[in-house]
């Protein structure tokens, strides 16, 4: 009623309210409103006292509206009110009171618990002091306690009023009432609404009383001693934490010690320190924000903090460490963790976040004076050389007053510029050091750095001056192989021989042996003498150390018997076992990588999977054994060093099939968008004359052809070096945004998975079960940066139900959750060691803004079961989580596992790019696609390893897929500039390892490994064109090493497909295919198989929709320099328009070298060997189809023989022309593949 009066006089014309001011007698509604206010005060019920108030409200919503149109009398009645302590909040307060007094009352009627209680929000939202709100919200959340979720929101709204508090006592007073009431709500320690609330109070000691008042009233039904807990003494209540301590009841032990009183310090910071250490020793990391919060002496809150910090580091958990410094107030402790915290995560290469941390640390240094800022000072130089900001730490050396504290600092300094090859500045530096180790230190660093440089005079005097005998080893081994390269063999082998560190004396010596290594048996004598001097060691550790650097030595001269033999003399099991390792590498390396498997194997260092991984590595290198390579690599148990030892080998195998020199690459995906525009600029050459055949049997003819091979050293792909240290080096440091919760039907961005799917579900339908309701909450990081254990503390319960629960090292995630344009989600190793995104509670992950995952793992997880949600050919419709990355969306993930995530709905398939949804992309400009760098990680048991929909420029680098259900990878719809690159994809449950499919255009499957695939190892399929197949590995694969389906203009070279269980390579419906290079060895049917078909015929599960996937039954391909030996057939063609055929080498082939259509042709392509390239082309010539783009073509790489296989006024596809092979095979028997 009262919001209808108002809105009443609001929703009239400018001139009614005029009528209306004009007859308004302002005195009557002033004096109304006194008379409402003494009548409230003088009411004997709780009826006649709301009834008086909402009078009051009413008149005085009106008196405002007059106000507002500009009557004066208003402006001054409403003054004169105010004057006598009557205003709107006041009267609005005034009608809560009484309306939550009535709503305690009316418990039996629904109805009018109804009314009341949409009174009391219009009556809260209507108040205009922030103070008086959040006073409003938090009496309304008291009365309704009882319904934990509709409490919980009131008091988040309370929270986020409070926000608006400028006054400081004010604000904590306001927060502190929140945090009594929300344990009322959840009287439970680990409350995330009070956890929230205190986190926001300032300084220390307010939290620490907060807390104090929190425990307070959890414990307000215990006793000690007869006496409540707020009268007992401190020495008791100490005593009952440490009782429930030794009981193992940590929650307990802990909420007892904050039941201490405040102004007992000592002992309560006792009591909650004790509590900490077996926190931390249980890894409870969901106290921790308690701790943060619990003390109210500042000194011994920050002093708690660091030792949670510092142990957050010591298990390398950074993220929780620098999350604790939130709770510091500014001033030199804080600088100090920063700076420490920046070395450290710079350490483990999170070097954008190191750097965020630096540069806050400093900023903060800036602000200290005297002693402090010295202090800091030499903590920020010690950080900035850590993080090679070497310019800058010279600045804040400059600053420096008193250096004596600083020695250890400037020490490190100056060997950073020395090891950086300034040696002048690390010499400038040295006066300045004031303690003898710290600059002989920097010494050693300056005497290797002349060395290495030619100045070894200097190097010599800098030795002399140095007393520690490591530090002085050092250089001298330096000057040693110096002198010994400058040919003073003498004075090198009598300084090595004097070095006093055994370590360096025996580097110095076989540096030197190195160094004359053939010149009249020098080397042996300088080795015989090392080995003489090891023998004599005493100490059995640095005598196997030594050995172990004399097997490193024999082993990379590729004396392997001689490395052997030292294995043998070393004592130390461990030791050895890496020496044995050590030498099998080396041994395959050399060639003979069979007999240094042997070797390896039959030793017990077979069993260090470490070393394993390194001898397969070696071995791999060798072409005749990389199949045993990877292979052997499969059996490694240790998911990421087995996805590490995976890349290697594919890069090992990358480097033998690179025949065209492009290396590790260059650029990014990006780069390439302008290519084909400079290529074709720098195009020479024309197409061939057309000659006279050479042979024709009627329907093929063969005459003397040309591949028109051009510059392809002039393409490329882009930089593969990408790898997890990527990954780590962007991850961004946690800034606070905002997170809400809201309801997952109302949010744009989870449109698609509101949709039915086929069983009549939704994606959505899951988490509505299991919260209970029909439309369920999601979670929508809104801005800021977040990790998803903070947000554990961030969101409240649903239906009793934590939507984030943090236990030890492990985090889960119960409920979808949006990540929104401009916010920033990252699941991190460096907070916990798995995310489980439980397909019990319906959970899945949206990103519209940006993902990091990064040395983490992250699956499914069955609640009820307790493991991850497998799937298989039968499992593919149940629910399972999910990740979605829609448009302007940006997704790097490395260095992780992941695992049994998605199923067989639309854009739900376990790790999808896609650009979307509808909405955005039909109506926000400048829309940009996904994209994303996605390496070095594990994916198992996916629905799809990878797919996307019009993603641009992502790059897959280095990845293992494996168990996944319908593909391993599986670009989609027009996504472009896609570098796939050094997986390795195997045993994908029904369908291929590595496609790309439906105009996935200029693109790059560079170096990848495919084996026992039940599809074929790589795919192109659905007009999928101008993509390059580079120094890929695919063998024992059910089907094809390699498929060309409707896929025109595309490169395959250097690649290897051996022991397939169809073609190497097939090619259908796919013209201007250059297959150049590539080795194709013993799979069952032939080395390349080309062929058109009539692919409505062709048996599959779903008929071809021809007006999103139109072909064209046409067919050309070159085959260039190939090593095709001992496959079912050589090149087997059937309605081909022409094959080119140039250097190729036929090795061992049992069948025929050339079968189908080109059979007639084989003994005059033999004959014609060497002599020159040959051309086989249909005498149907077709013509090329309209609007055909080929980059390659226009580049003039490809494309050379067209006037023998196209005629611009041939008859169409020649499909239609009878006795023509076209027809023959278009019209043939059903295709069945």
């Amino acid at each position: 009623m009262l919001i209808w009066a108002a809105g009443v006089l609001l929703s009239m014309s400018p001139l009614e309210r005029s009528a209306f001011a004009a007859g308004a007698d302002v005195p009557a509604l002033v004096d109304d409103i006194r008379q409402s206010v003494l009548q409230a005060d003088r009411s004997k019920t709780m009826d006649e006292r709301l009834a008086a108030y909402n009078d009051g409200h009413e008149h005085w919503m009106s008196l405002s509206a007059l106000a507002a149109d500009g009557l004066p009398e208003a402006k001054a009645a409403l003054s004169e009110l105010q004057d006598d302590g009557i205003n709107g909040d006041i009267l609005t307060i005034g009608a809560l009171s009484a309306s939550l007094s009535q709503l305690e009352s009316k418990m039996d009627d629904p109805d009018a618990r109804v009314a009341l209680r949409t009174s009391v929000e219009e009556l809260t939202e209507s108040l205009t002091t922030p103070s008086l709100k959040v006073s409003a919200l938090s009496s309304y959340a008291r009365q309704l306690a009882g319904d934990h979720d509709a409490a919980a929101g009131l008091l988040q709204r309370a929270i986020d009023a409070s926000t608006q508090i400028s006054d400081l006592d004010e604000k904590n007073a306001a927060l502190n009432n929140i945090a009594q009431v929300a344990a009322s709500v959840e009287p439970e320690i680990g409350s995330t609404i009070v956890n929230r609330t205190i986190a926001g109070m300032w300084p220390a000691r307010m939290r620490g009383y907060a807390r104090y008042d929190v425990a307070l009233r959890l414990l307000d039904k215990e006793t000690i001693g007869g006496k409540k807990v707020k009268e007992a003494d401190a020495g008791a209540i100490l005593a009952a934490a440490k009782s429930s301590l030794k009981a193992g009841k940590l929650e307990a032990a802990l909420l007892w010690a904050l039941a201490i009183d405040p102004e007992a310090a000592e002992k309560r910071a006792d009591a909650v320190n004790d509590v900490l250490t077996a926190a931390l020793k249980a890894n409870a990391v969901n106290l921790l924000p308690i701790f943060a919060t619990s003390l109210a002496d500042r000194s011994d809150q920050e002093d708690l903090i660091i030792r949670i910090v510092k142990d957050r580091i010591d298990a390398n958990r950074l993220v929780d460490a620098t999350a604790m410094t939130a709770n510091m107030e500014a001033g030199p402790g804080l600088v100090e963790i920063d700076f420490t915290l920046a070395s450290e995560l710079n350490d483990r290469g999170l070097s954008a976040m190191a750097k965020e941390q630096y540069q806050r640390a400093l900023a903060m240094t800036k602000s200290l004076n005297g002693d402090e800022k010295q202090a800091a000072l030499v903590s920020a130089l010690r950080s900035s050389t850590d993080l090679k900001l070497l310019d800058e730490a010279k600045g804040l050396a400059d600053e420096l007053g008193g250096e004596r504290d600083a020695s250890n600092a400037l020490g490190n300094l100056a060997k950073a510029f020395a090891d950086a090859g300034d040696v002048k500045e690390a010499e400038a530096l040295l006066p300045r050091i004031a303690l003898v180790k710290d600059q002989e230190q920097a010494l050693s660093g300056i005497g290797r750095a002349k060395a290495k440089s030619g100045d070894v005079d200097d190097a010599v005097k800098i030795a002399e001056r140095i007393g520690d005998a490591e530090d002085k080893g050092r250089v001298q081994s330096e000057i040693a192989r110096a002198w010994a390269r400058n040919g003073q063999v003498d004075d090198a082998l009598g300084l090595a021989s004097s070095i006093a560190e055994p370590q360096y004396k025996v580097e110095a010596l076989l540096r030197v042996a190195k160094e004359i290594s053939g010149k009249a048996g020098g080397e042996g004598k300088v080795v015989d003498q090392v080995v003489a001097y090891v023998g004599k060691i005493d100490d059995s550790h640095e005598r196997d150390q030594r050995l172990l650097d004399i097997v490193d030595y024999f082993s990379k001269a590729g004396q392997i018997d001689r490395a052997k033999q030292m294995a043998e003399k070393i004592s130390d099991e461990k030791l050895k076992a890496k020496a044995v390792g050590r030498i099998a590498s080396r041994a395959a390396l050399s060639g003979d990588a069979s007999s240094a498997v042997a070797y390896f194997q039959a030793s017990k260092a077979a069993t260090d999977e470490g070393l394993a991984a390194d001898v397969m590595i070696a071995a791999s290198a060798d072409p005749n054994y990389v199949k045993q390579a990877v292979l052997g690599a499969a059996k490694i148990q240790d998911t990421m060093l087995r996805v590490r030892t995976f890349r290697a080998i594919a890069e090992a195998q990358l480097r033998q099939l690179d025949r065209l020199g492009f290396g590790s690459g260059k650029g990014q995906p990006s780069d390439f968008k302008h290519w084909v525009q400079k290529a074709s600029a720098a195009a020479s050459g024309s197409p061939a004359a057309t000659s006279a055949a050479l042979l024709s049997d009627g329907r093929m003819q063969l005459r003397k052809g040309s591949p028109g091979a051009g510059d392809f050293a002039t393409y490329g792909y882009p930089d593969l070096s990408k790898g997890a240290d990527t990954i780590r080096a962007m991850l961004p440091l946690p800034v606070p945004g905002h997170v809400a919760l809201t309801l997952g039907n109302l949010s744009p961005y989870l449109g698609k998975f509101v949709e039915d799917i086929q069983d009549g579900s939704t994606s959505l339908s899951y988490a509505a079960r299991a919260q209970g309701m029909l439309f369920p909450r999601i979670i929508v990081v809104q801005s800021g940066t977040y990790t998803l254990g903070s947000l554990a503390d961030q969101l409240d319960s649903v239906s009793g139900m934590r939507l984030v629960e943090r236990q030890g090292d492990i985090i889960t995630l119960r409920a979808p959750i949006l990540v929104g344009e401009g916010a920033s989600l990252i699941l991190s190793g460096e907070e916990a060691s798995t995310y489980r995104l439980s397909a019990t509670a319906g959970a899945f992950v949206i990103v519209a803004g940006k993902l990091y995952i990064q040395d983490t793992t992250v699956t499914s997880w069955d609640e009820q079961l307790q493991q991850p949600r497998h799937s298989d050919k039968d499992k593919r419709t149940i629910f399972r989580p999910f990740i979605v990355a829609w448009s302007n969306s940006e997704t790097y993930i490395g260095g992780s596992i992941l695992d049994s995530l998605g199923y067989a709905a639309p854009k739900s398939f376990g790790l999808s790019f896609s650009a979307g949804p509808k909405w955005a992309s039909e109506t926000k400009e400048d829309t940009r696609r996904p994209t994303g760098i996605v390496v070095d990680n594990y994916f198992h048991n996916f629905e799809y390893g990878f797919y996307s929909y019009e993603a641009d420029d992502i790059s897959l680098v280095g990845n293992e897929y494996d168990d996944n259900v319908l593909y391993a990878i599986d670009p989609h719809d027009r996504s472009r500039r896609l570098l796939i690159a050094l997986n390795t994809a195997h045993d994908t449950i029904i369908k291929h390892g590595i496609i790309i499919s439906r105009n996935v255009d200029d693109s790059w499957k560079v170096g990848n490994v495919a084996f026992h695939n039940n599809g074929s190892g790589l795919m192109l399929d659905r007009s999928s064109v101008g993509n390059l197949i580079y120094g890929n590995t695919a063998f024992e694969n059910k089907q094809d090493g390699l498929t060309f389906f409707e896929s025109a203009c595309n490169l395959a070279f250097n690649n290897a497909f051996f022991d397939n269980g169809r073609s190497g390579i097939r090619v259908r419906n796919s013209w201007d295919v250059a297959i150049h290079d590539n080795r194709i060895t013993n799979n069952k049917l032939e080395a390349i198989g080309g062929y058109i078909s009539n692919v409505t015929l062709v048996q599959t599960d779903h008929k071809r929709d021809l007006a999103i996937d139109p072909y064209v039954p046409l067919t050309t391909f070159a085959a260039v320099d190939n090593v095709i030996s001992a496959n079912g057939n050589g090149i087997k063609v059937a309605g081909v328009s022409g094959i080119t055929l140039a250097g190729n080498q036929f090795v061992n082939q049992q069948g025929r070298l050339l079968g189908g259509d080109a059979r007639p042709f084989e003994g005059h392509m033999l004959r014609l060997a060497g002599q020159t390239d040959v051309a086989i082309s249909s005498t149907c010539r077709p013509q090329r189809p309209p609007a055909d783009i080929c980059t390659f073509r226009d580049a003039g790489l490809i494309g050379r023989d067209d006037p023998l296989f196209f005629d611009s006024k041939g008859p169409g596809t020649c499909t239609e022309q009878r006795g023509s092979v076209q027809f023959g095979a278009f019209h043939g028997k059903k295709d069945d593949t």
